[in-house]
């Protein structure tokens, strides 16, 4: 699939002008509580191909059927009755069908591979070697920093490498790579990631220098320009694009990829929330009862702010907010102007009578915000999107808190554990050995761990043939997993939990319920301790859908909730395996 680098504008979609984060305004309107109505896609045919210029075809909701030279999974083969028909090899947990990897994301197993895989079927690819590219932003970017979690971290680049190499070392070791092994490369970014001109020549550097298969990471705030320079070169990435209109998305199908939810998803899941929400005993009053100071108890009045670009991508005209919501405005990200920016919005909020704000943004931006409505006397009622981690322990730490006191909603991250039973942490003890060891990023593990495990899965759904078509499909053919307080669902293609929003690029598909209580102490997701955490309402439980989402209880009883999860609940404890032959901890 080929697509046009200076191709970046609205094409046809109306709703694809306000993108992912500010066309909850189309979706959002306040009736009760909360009520959800509007048109989720226009004139969008979702569902349909899995993407333009690729072979996957029209995907019916389920795993599709492997093609080509692509493996049957043990499952399938149970089913067909074939099991005795192939070599599984010692890394097949038969009783799970998955690989013997200590986590529910495990692989599903395919059969032990001998022959000839191909060669260079690909770019990046060879018959020894996948090239892997890492985005390395510059050290002195600031709006790079904001990443999630990236505020208490100083990991060096050399650990965070050392990390991403050490967790793809983990995955591979039971994985089918067809005779490959993966080739990691750093690429250190020449520009800021708000810099459109040199994300377009870094993307184009990777692709005519480097080669690679795929990139990991990306500017983010570059209008997309970075992710169409690769894509346009046929290079499969995972959080390369940022916040970008869908039906830009959907352009560059098969090859852009994200581990958290897209606009859409998040929408779609916060809409089945929030109707609830409205269906519950006081929803009727239609008062700020969560608010404080003056604006609680009043009239609910309902406001957004979410992020834009310059020039604006997502704006929207006074003339298109939709009944039921009062105010809707926005901020750029950049640090030398959201102090003063956020004095303004919180100034022109409170002067509108606004006593409830749904925020689409970042947690740096959301910090000034709480700060400067305290400063002016303001204590609305915040309803938490989970966007860019504004749901985590970490940053919820740093609102004020006399505001983040009033702070709702729902969260994509999963509930937090101890160190010990992190993924993440478990893994690696577990290949590396040792009861304490942690990996060379001590900070930053947590999101250098995922695209490892998600360039190797795919290659191992994939089959020898590999092409970002073939990795798409055998991504898609992974069934969903994890689900419980403690794992985040994850999974891709169409499993169908987003009805008629096509086909899923992106991880995670569920969310849990949160408040904020100032008064527990307990350990943030890097083990730091301090006092306040986000509540989980019901034990934790994670919702998609309208058809499974608990009755929504803000602020209710601590003890149905959950914080810092110990132990592991069942449902999230992955089987225990002797670490891998070669393995360091296997001697």
């Amino acid at each position: 699939m080929k697509t046009d680098p200076d191709q970046r504008g609205s094409r046809g979609n109306p709703l694809a002008k306000w993108g992912p984060l500010a066309v909850i305004v189309v979706l959002l309107l306040a009736v009760g509580a909360f009520v959800v109505a509007g048109n989720r896609g226009g004139d969008d045919d979702s569902g349909d191909d899995a993407g333009s210029g690729s072979d996957q075809g029209e995907l019916a909701e389920g795993a599709p059927e492997p093609t080509g030279r692509m493996p049957l999974t043990y499952a399938e083969a149970q089913d067909a009755g074939t099991v005795d028909d192939h070599d599984w090899g010692d890394r097949c947990d038969t009783d799970t069908a998955k690989v013997r990897i200590p986590t529910v994301y495990a692989m599903p197993c395919v059969p032990v591979f001998d022959g000839d895989n191909g060669g260079a079927t690909t770019g990046g690819v060879t018959a020894d070697t996948i090239r892997i590219v890492r985005y390395v932003p510059q050290a002195n970017d600031a709006a790079a920093s904001f990443g999630p979690l990236a505020a208490a971290a100083d990991d060096s680049q050399d650990e965070q490498h050392q990390t991403m190499q050490d967790y793809f070392d983990i995955y591979s070791s039971q994985a089918e790579l067809y005779g490959r092994h993966i080739e990691l490369i750093d690429y250190p970014a020449t520009g800021a990631a708000t810099d459109v001109v040199a994300a377009r020549a870094d993307g184009r550097q990777i692709a005519e220098e480097l080669e690679p298969f795929a990139v990991l990471g990306g500017p983010g705030l570059d209008e997309g320009a970075f992710a169409q320079e690769l894509t346009a070169h046929d290079i499969v990435c995972l959080d390369c694009a940022g916040a970008l209109p869908a039906d830009m998305l959907k352009d560059m199908e098969p090859l852009v990829w994200s581990a958290l939810p897209s606009g859409e998803q998040i929408l779609t899941t916060m809409g089945a929330w929030t109707t609830r929400l409205g269906e519950t005993a006081t929803a009727e009053e239609n008062v700020a009862q969560w608010a404080g100071g003056p604006q609680q108890d009043k009239p609910r009045k309902f406001g957004v702010i979410h992020f834009d670009q310059d020039p604006p991508i997502f704006a929207v005209d006074e003339d298109d907010i939709p009944e039921g919501i009062d105010l809707v405005d926005s901020y750029l990200l950049d640090p030398t102007t959201i102090p003063q920016r956020t004095q303004e919005l919180v100034a022109r909020f409170k002067s509108q009578g606004i006593t409830t704000v749904a925020f689409f943004g970042d947690p740096y931006t959301l910090t000034f915000l709480t700060q400067a409505a305290t400063e002016q006397g303001w204590f609305p009622e915040w309803v938490i999107t989970g966007t860019a981690f504004t749901d985590t322990i970490a940053f919820g730490r740093g609102y004020d808190p006399q505001q983040v006191a009033h702070a709702f909603g729902i969260s994509q991250t999963a509930a937090t554990t101890p160190q010990d039973l992190q993924d993440g942490v478990q893994l690696y003890r577990w290949y590396f050995g040792g009861d304490d060891t942690m990996p060379p990023a001590s900070t930053l593990y947590t999101v250098l761990s995922y695209p490892a495990q998600f360039i190797v899965q795919g290659i191992h759904m994939a089959g020898p043939d590999l092409t970002p078509e073939t990795f798409a499909r055998g991504q898609f053919r992974i069934p969903p997993a994890g689900g419980g307080p403690t794992r985040a669902q994850v999974s891709f293609g169409n499993w169908g939990f987003f009805p008629g929003l096509g086909t899923d690029y992106a991880a995670i598909d569920d969310d849990s319920e949160i408040w904020w209580d100032p008064t527990v102490e307990a350990p943030d997701e890097i083990g730091k301790p301090g006092t306040g955490v986000w509540r989980r309402a019901h034990g934790g439980e994670r919702f998609v859908n309208a058809d499974d989402v608990p009755a929504p209880d803000p602020f209710g009883d601590p003890a149905d909730t959950v914080t810092v999860v110990d132990p592991l609940p069942a449902e999230d404890a992955a089987p225990a395996y002797p670490p891998p032959p070669g393995s360091p901890a296997a001697g």
